[in-house]
């Protein structure tokens, strides 16, 4: 059991984003499966457990969203279907791994949030747009699923390596950029993924494009991880050297001075001052005197 939390702890330490995007998406498919569980044996589970997903979920009318804004982040690590989140997991591994390999796990990231975000935000629109018009407005209103910012990553790998090719399944040898627009293509037919997707594809090309142009889309959202990662780091305590000098030693870095009486010992309220005086100006500003006295209170013996 151990073996297996230090394996999922493991990408987040060494700072791997496509597995941790991974993890993180297959947990919180188990844990609203394992909620869904919980709440079954309650009388009012089924309610309860709807309230829950409610939030997790985006939804497109806007006097609903502005009531849950969050959910623009949180649809697109949520699914409900064991097939919908192993195929978005799958694209997202195939396609992904060349993004993180050619500029970055950090750029990985931002393209997968800033491909769901967009895509949301134009999903929103576009619904809104075509209520005002009944008879056109067919499309859900509520969006579930990596998909979008999966398509953010396809088409940035697009964007990034509009030639390369590799195996599907291990049988067929195929250039990405037909790959990307296939799936893209046959997602329209059910319209709500379409538009959906087309917004994600949209979001990761334009980052890539962009980005080449100099102008990075994701520096606000590496400011803050980079900030909510100084808020966890521990600060480092500052030590201060302990220096032991012997009467003869303190004498001779003082030059010649006369000594004190042999049974002669500062007080502890000397002994402060002296303190006080090396905290505010530092050791070398102590007198001759003074460095002796010193000495003498720290052989002092109770």
């Amino acid at each position: 059991m151990a073996s297996f939390i230090d394996d999922i702890k493991s990408p987040f330490k060494k700072g791997n984003t496509l597995v941790q995007l991974m993890l993180i998406n297959a947990g919180v498919f188990v844990s609203l499966i394992l909620i869904g569980f919980i709440f079954s044996f309650s009388p009012n589970g089924g309610v309860i457990n709807k309230l829950i997903t409610d939030n997790f979920e985006l939804i497109a009318p806007v006097k609903s969203f502005i009531r849950k804004p969050w959910t623009l982040l949180t649809y697109c690590f949520t699914h409900y279907g064991f097939f919908h989140l192993l195929f978005n997991m799958l694209s997202l591994f195939w396609f992904g791994n060349l993004v993180q390999e050619f500029i970055g796990s950090r750029k990985l990231l931002n393209i997968y949030l800033i491909g769901g975000i967009i895509s949301g935000l134009i999903y929103i629109a576009v619904y809104n747009l075509l209520a005002l018009t009944p008879q056109l407005n067919n499309i859900s209103p509520t969006v579930l699923g990596a998909s979008a910012a999966v398509y953010a990553v396809m088409f940035a790998a697009v964007a990034l390596l509009p030639e390369y090719e590799f195996y599907l399944f291990g049988i067929i040898l195929i250039k990405i950029k037909y790959l990307a627009w296939a799936f893209l293509l046959i997602s329209f037919i059910v319209p709500s993924s379409g538009i959906s997707h087309l917004g994600g594809a949209i979001a990761g090309y334009s980052y890539i494009y962009l980005l080449r142009r100099g102008t990075d889309l994701g520096s606000p959202i590496e400011a803050l991880s980079d900030w909510l990662g100084n808020l966890w780091k521990p600060k480092p305590q500052v030590r201060i050297p302990q220096r032991k000098y012997s009467e003869s030693t303190v004498a001779s870095k003082s030059g010649n001075s006369a000594k004190l009486d042999p049974n002669y010992f500062p007080d502890q309220d000397e002994v402060d001052a002296i303190l006080d005086k090396i905290g505010k100006s530092g050791y070398e500003s102590l007198t001759k005197e003074e460095k002796q006295k010193l000495y003498r209170a720290s052989q002092k013996k109770d």
